[in-house]
């Protein structure tokens, strides 16, 4: 995936036909008048910062991280970080897995149940044609497990069983088990079945209700309690494998939590700890700013992922508007934060103005009486919650602080 060229399809790019190999050679400045506005960018300095945070965190701490990559879809920024050292990458669907399976990752963990019939089949279809590619699958009933020995099960003797993971949830929550004996049903049901086979147990804690953060930790502590007595249960039963069975936690806000649950009170090699952020590669400026366990490490993480947009009007004194919208940059955790504005080639921090609303191609800016804000200024917005950002651009520039293009990276949502 590294043949495609940069057309007038990859919008804010120069009105050029270059191979995608070829945009760091092309002198291109991301703020200076070669880009269309908005834009979007990726600090490399943040990207390999954060980088090294999550790879000497696990090293530390002895547990493996296999990427939620439904947050970049982006195959050049997994192979980054496969080669800082993630055992492999998590997907939500099995089109997310087709696409980097397609690019040559080896191992996926699909953080869902997969009951489709053109899924089981594609993933039967793998399975035979490669039975070395390690593909994690989820059960949370017995009706999930049929459909697997039914339609993904091998077919031929030398085709070792389909891994499968018990899902665990939460009253309220998304898909999971909600019992100790549901679970205990299940694995059961999974060790009666042929070609299937019960390798661990997961579960995702990122969304669990709460006032404030301190009673959504606490919450997310209390769910994560409750499914280590499930994978107690499970081995002491001999459900799951004794030792090295997979224990897969751990979104972007509480996977700190994770290892002190699961590996920092359970030594040694019963469990294999595989934590699941994706966010943590590029932070942010908003939602993960304030719930990452990293917030307040030195160094800390830093905010990678920034959209830039031209002030197109100041209508009223303590308003500007900006040419970036819903279309452009992440809503749905918060609205973008000006964090800084460039004018005349110079940029400086900003800490007076307010996004107060969007539309699908403007933002509302509230601006403080001594501002300084004027019409054709660029207004750095700093994002809250990656992922939708990320889906809204299919050709992301990576720039040096100087905001020098020295890469692009593709998306495949």
């Amino acid at each position: 995936m590294t043949d495609e060229r940069v057309t007038w399809r990859d919008r804010a790019f120069p009105d050029r036909d270059v191979p995608l190999t070829e945009v760091g050679a092309q002198g291109w400045h991301l703020l200076d008048g070669d880009f269309h506005l908005p834009v979007v960018a990726l600090r490399e300095t943040a990207i390999e910062r954060n980088l090294a945070l999550m790879r000497d965190y696990c090293t530390r701490h002895d547990v493996l991280i296999a990427p939620h990559a439904k947050t970049t879809m982006s195959p050049a920024l997994v192979q980054r970080q496969l080669a800082t050292g993630a055992w492999g990458i998590t997907v939500a669907n099995v089109q997310q897995a087709k696409v980097f399976i397609t690019a040559g990752v080896r191992r996926v963990l699909v953080a869902n149940p997969v009951v489709g019939p053109a899924d089981l089949a594609y993933l039967a279809a793998l399975r035979r044609a490669d039975p070395d590619l390690e593909v994690l699958l989820l059960v949370d009933s017995v009706e999930a497990v049929a459909l697997l020995v039914d339609r993904v099960s091998p077919d031929a003797a030398d085709l070792r069983p389909q891994p499968v993971l018990v899902e665990l949830g939460y009253a309220g929550g998304r898909g999971g088990v909600r019992s100790t004996d549901d679970a205990l049903r299940i694995a059961q049901a999974v060790r009666d079945a042929d070609g299937v086979e019960l390798v661990g147990i997961e579960g995702f804690e990122g969304l669990v209700p709460g006032a404030d953060l301190v009673e959504r930790r606490d919450r997310a502590a209390d769910f994560l309690d409750w499914s280590a007595t499930v994978v107690r249960e499970l081995i002491d039963r001999r459900l799951l494998p004794g030792s090295g069975a997979v224990v897969s936690f751990g979104g972007s806000s509480y996977f700190d939590l994770v290892v002190a649950r699961f590996r920092e009170l359970w030594s040694g090699d019963r469990v294999e700890v595989m934590l699941r952020s994706g966010c943590y590669l590029t932070h942010d400026h908003g939602l993960y700013a304030r719930t990452s366990p990293f917030v307040g490490h030195d160094p800390a993480p830093l905010p990678a992922l920034e959209v830039w947009a031209e002030v197109l009007s100041r209508p009223e004194p303590a308003l500007a508007i900006l040419g970036a919208g819903r279309r452009d940059v992440s809503t749905d955790a918060d609205l973008p934060l000006p964090v800084a504005v460039r004018r005349d080639g110079h940029t400086r921090p900003v800490d007076d103005l307010r996004v107060t609303a969007v539309n699908d191609q403007h933002a509302m800016v509230a601006v403080s009486e001594d501002a300084s804000l004027e019409v054709g200024d660029l207004v750095c917005l700093g994002v809250s919650h990656p992922c939708t950002t990320f889906d809204k651009w299919r050709l992301v520039p990576v720039v040096t602080d100087k905001y020098e293009v020295i890469d692009a990276v593709r998306t495949y949502f």
